[in-house]
């Protein structure tokens, strides 16, 4: 749960105590069975221990690099795994705070750590190539590719950094709100430029080479007497896919961009928190409801609506086959059908709440809970 700042809401102390609770044992759960009468069976490939994030609104999640699955915790170790199997490759412990990552491309891992430093890793080894100092602590993934680590900090600033030396390229800068969640999302990289997303509801597309603007859009505009009202963080990753630009914010909407000049060309009112998800023909949305979204990706029109997690705090949605899986903040993971959104299958990690993006890599589908329990889960069905 990304809290609101500075105060801790109602829903945040119930993830903390359910955190702190007794660790329920892992397995399947009871589902519906399929229309034609078969039952979705989710069996573990793996399972190992990485480490704890040190606050729910760090990002610590899954990355491919170079062929190996990389993990981070937050006390500093950083881990390599065969994703197959989930054997160690290599480790290292930074002795750093981390909060944010990993980013990683084929040859670069990056992390960002609350006490606003950048560090870089060999994906093939895992040696630390640089550390660079930022403004503020960085609580989501960097991006890293194009010879590039572009960083989102708390404060409203993004920085590009030399993906050889760590040396700044160029800063962008954005005012804060006096009121915001905590947290914040990951820049997104597309050719030669960087798409982010701020507090203030807003996304700017900025050039690669040298932070200039290309466009600004609105993703949603504040509204409301109250500051706490007025909340439109995109606080969920922008979303690239064949030219297309996905975007939404905490109490606004979900929006189809033009990425070429920002035009919005739809708009939905769904409070967007969780994270956005696409296949080739829809975009899928959780909200702050626990609701999931499918939309029509050219319109944004409702395909289907699915409310079986309706109170639930869910995580960042991906697909994974025929389904669309996501995890709560009771510690479960769901798999829906695209097709319809019927639920078909739900497996416990344990009760520590799972945020992150799961990893879709080959049939395996690898998720994390804020314990730093990882797993790789495969799907199948039973007559």
């Amino acid at each position: 749960m990304r809290a609101i700042k500075p105060s801790l809401t109602a829903l945040a102390l119930a993830i903390l105590l359910a955190a702190c609770a007794a660790r329920e044992a892992p397995g399947p759960e009871p589902t519906p069975a399929t229309e034609d009468g078969r039952q979705i069976t989710v069996e573990q490939r793996w399972s190992t221990e990485i480490g704890e994030a040190a606050d729910d609104a760090h990002r610590l999640q899954p990355a491919m690099a170079g062929g190996h699955l990389v993990m981070a915790a937050g006390n500093g170790r950083v881990v390599a795994m065969d994703p197959a199997t989930g054997d160690e490759r290599w480790a290292v412990n930074l002795n750093a705070p981390i909060a944010g990552g990993p980013g990683a491309d084929d040859e670069l891992i990056a992390v960002g750590t609350s006490d606003g430093e950048v560090i870089a890793l060999s994906a093939a080894d895992g040696e630390v190539q640089w550390q660079a100092r930022v403004s503020s602590e960085v609580l989501a993934p960097p991006a890293v590719g194009q010879g590039h680590v572009v960083v989102r900090s708390a404060d409203g600033r993004v920085f590009a950094l030399d993906a050889d030396s760590g040396d700044r390229r160029w800063l962008f800068s954005r005012s804060v709100p006096a009121l915001s969640l905590r947290g914040h999302s990951s820049p997104v990289l597309v050719r030669n430029g960087v798409v982010a997303g701020f507090d203030n509801g807003r996304l700017s597309a900025l050039s690669l080479d040298s932070g200039e603007p290309a466009w600004e859009a609105t993703v949603a505009a504040p509204q409301g007497r109250t500051d706490l009202e007025r909340m439109v963080d995109v606080d969920a990753d922008p979303l690239v896919h064949r030219g297309e630009l996905f975007a939404g914010a905490y109490q606004g909407r979900v929006v189809g961009i033009n990425l070429a000049d920002g035009e919005i060309a739809w708009a939905r009112g769904i409070s967007s928190l969780g994270g956005l998800a696409v296949d080739q023909d829809k975009l899928y949305a959780t909200d702050e409801q626990g609701r999931i979204w499918a939309l029509d990706r050219s319109n944004g029109a409702s395909v289907w609506r699915a409310d079986d997690l309706e109170g639930s705090r869910l995580g960042s949605p991906a697909v994974h086959g025929e389904y669309l899986v996501v995890g709560s903040a009771d510690g479960q993971v769901h798999w829906f059908h695209r097709n319809d959104g019927r639920l078909v299958a739900r497996y416990r990690l344990g009760n520590a709440p799972i945020m992150a993006r799961p990893i879709v890599e080959a049939d395996r589908v690898i998720v994390v809970d804020l314990s730093g329990n990882l797993e790789a889960l495969t799907t199948d069905h039973e007559n």
